[in-house]
């Protein structure tokens, strides 16, 4: 990830002695922003499609299917250029990853590459057995939005 004080001012962080003198492959994930790796955390918007109306939505997600998403197997030939380019992370975005039936089968082809997967999701489609088949495929992070306390979390979305 690109630090935005450090694009912006050109500023050298006391951390950054940190960050590139560690090899990521032995890092655990929350602290991969200590590594010496240079390469890019991909982030894929696998989807526009979402079951929620966000206000603040970047991706105009809606529930509803939209043309030109890549298939699984594009899907996989991606996540294999990815992996031979040797960036250490794919986090899985949109709209609402969770609404791909396919997202599983891509995290578990991702770490079988030797990335690191993880999601970004609104949390609302996550089951017991959604978060238990998440787990089988070793995702390393799953982030959960919030927007605020509950009134405010439902007048965003």
């Amino acid at each position: 990830m690109i630090g935005i004080s450090k694009l912006y001012c050109g500023t050298v962080e006391a951390s950054d002695a940190l960050r590139y003198g560690r090899d990521s492959k032995k890092l655990p994930s929350h602290l991969l922003q200590f590594s010496k790796d240079k390469k890019p955390v991909v982030v894929w918007n696998m989807t526009r499609r979402c079951n929620l109306r966000c206000v603040h939505c970047y991706a105009q997600a809606r529930d509803k299917e939209f043309k030109n998403e890549l298939t699984t197997e594009q899907g996989k030939a991606l996540i294999d250029d990815l992996a031979q380019f040797g960036s250490p992370v794919i986090l899985f975005s949109g709209g609402e990853p969770t609404m791909r039936q396919d997202l599983p089968e891509l995290a578990a082809y991702a770490t079988s590459k030797g990335m690191r997967a993880v999601i970004s999701t609104n949390g609302t489609l996550i089951t017991k057995e959604m978060a238990k088949t998440l787990k089988e495929v070793k995702l390393s992070y799953v982030g959960v939005s919030l927007d605020g306390m509950e009134e405010t979390n439902d007048k965003f979305r």
